[in-house]
């Protein structure tokens, strides 16, 4: 739910979609979206932090029974140290900043920090008292051991930033596990990867925590160790792994080629085989909807569900019966070993412009899907839509016919040629005309699925500026083409 939170009805929809393609579980990160009360009031729902009045604290649990009642686990993500933006930016913790310019990692040594994690964990454990597992985040804290109270924690014997990163998260899971003994407490794993055996053993990350590796690059460019599986292997009982099926693609991309999110899983369908010792108990797919609180929007579910329906096929294939866990993360595939993996009932998540020519091309990748499985479709078409007309008003606006015709030399000293001007002119109206009826056509189909907040920073970050520029460009056309041609620059 970082962008774009999606409506109550809407959701009921993909739930059902998603559990038909084998989907066993669903993990909300729900960010500014949850109906947070009290000293917590400003960074939730309840003030309408996100703009876009959801969700209340009935629609939270009206999502997570729906979720229970379609048989997937609901699992709650509440970020604990990084991506705090959503509630760093406010001044009433802006204090617990670790460094000023940036309200994006939280300070691990001050105790309000802590107070303010437990609180925020409290309030979600409370609408899910049957809840068998919970994830802390704690991935990206890009900033460690600045602030003055850090600078002095490191100042201690043998304290390193490594250890101050540990020691939160370890007071953290300590205290869900203080409220909930039984539940497993997942955390993204990227911080954990440069520490380490001896320092990870030392704080038994091991018996508290479920890392998920997450790791979202194509075949090309994947990257993770052997030597980290080694590791990971004497540290950790249980790991998840975290693929995408969107939001992977750019930050400010808009599509989802279902090839280059395909050749995702590929890649850690081999790492999987390749790392048996491991014991992977299950997939979180996920779905990013911006890259942080402050980045644009990025890829939208409607546009990405026949991603995720193509990386779900691939995680389903050949899997000869061995329990699958593929969770559907809201917030851009791979085959298990041969042994059984799991020894309780596993679970599915999937937290859903690059050109898609050098990805291995998969007969399971589809970027359309039929009507019946495809809920937000005509967002989806008009996104597609947008994008190829995007192409042509940008081919126009640098065009040759502009670039040697109508250039901005050429319009400041009136030295123009109706007959080329004409041309340029309807062309630009015609390409105009499409760009405002596609802007009414998505604005009222986004608003179906989202709130206003999202609605109009999507149609403003990318039609609206586009529009600006082609109305610019036929208002010079329509100036200049009733005009004489030159006779000398002016």
């Amino acid at each position: 739910m970082k962008g774009a939170p999606l409506k109550v009805d809407y959701l009921e929809k993909v739930f059902q979609v998603i559990k038909s393609w084998g989907v066993t579980g669903v993990l909300l990160e729900w960010e500014d979206t949850f109906p947070y009360t009290g000293e917590l009031d400003e960074i939730g729902s309840v003030k309408n932090a996100g703009g876009d009045n959801l969700y209340s604290l009935a629609e939270v649990k009206h999502l997570l029974a729906c979720i229970k009642e379609l048989g997937m686990e609901a699992i709650q993500l509440v970020q604990t140290f990084g991506h705090m933006e959503f509630v760093l930016k406010h001044p009433a913790f802006r204090e617990l900043r670790e460094i000023e310019q940036a309200p994006a990692v939280m300070c691990p040594t001050k105790l309000k920090s802590l107070q303010l994690v437990m609180a925020m964990v409290d309030q979600a454990l409370e609408v899910q008292p049957d809840a068998a597992f919970f994830h802390i985040g704690a991935d990206e804290v890009w900033h460690a051991g600045i602030c003055e109270d850090c600078q002095a924690k490191l100042g201690e014997d043998k304290m390193t930033k490594a250890k101050l990163y540990l020691e939160h998260i370890k007071r953290v899971v300590l205290h869900v596990k203080s409220r909930m003994p039984n539940i497993s407490v997942l955390m993204w794993d990227d911080m954990l990867r440069p520490m380490d055996a001896e320092t990870l053993r030392e704080y038994a990350i091991g018996d508290l925590a479920i890392p998920v590796i997450w790791h979202y690059s194509t075949m090309e460019c994947f990257g993770l160790t052997k030597e980290m599986f080694n590791i990971y292997t004497q540290l950790f009982p249980k790991v998840f792994v975290g693929t995408a099926f969107k939001g992977a693609n750019g930050s400010c991309q808009v599509l989802s080629p279902a090839a280059r999110y395909v050749s995702n899983h590929e890649a850690w369908l081999s790492h999987m085989k390749e790392n048996e010792r491991v014991n992977f108990i299950g997939v979180i797919l996920t779905g990013w909807s911006r890259y942080d609180h402050y980045a644009t929007l990025c890829e939208l579910l409607p546009v990405a569900l026949p991603s995720l329906a193509s990386c779900l096929k691939v995680l389903h294939r050949d899997n000869d019966g061995i329990p699958m866990v593929s969770l559907f993360r809201v917030s851009g595939c791979r085959r298990f070993t041969r042994r059984r993996i799991c020894r309780a009932r596993p679970i599915s998540l999937a937290g859903t412009d690059l050109d898609p020519g050098s990805y291995a091309k998969h007969a399971l990748c589809e970027d359309i899907l039929p009507s019946h499985e495809w809920p937000g479709e005509e967002v989806a078409r008009s996104i597609h839509s947008f994008v190829i007309l995007r192409e042509r008003a940008i081919g126009l606006l640098t065009s040759e016919m502009v670039r040697t015709w109508l250039n901005p030399w050429q319009i400041a000293r009136r030295y123009t040629v109706p007959v080329h001007v004409e041309g340029i002119r309807v062309t630009a109206h015609h390409i105009l005309g499409e760009l405002v009826a596609l802007k009414a056509d998505l604005t009222n189909s986004l608003l179906r699925i989202t709130g206003e907040r999202s609605t109009d920073e999507w149609i403003h970050s990318y039609i609206e500026p586009l529009i600006t520029k082609v109305t610019r460009l036929c208002r010079i056309a329509d100036e200049r083409v009733v005009c004489e041609a030159g006779v000398k620059p002016l």
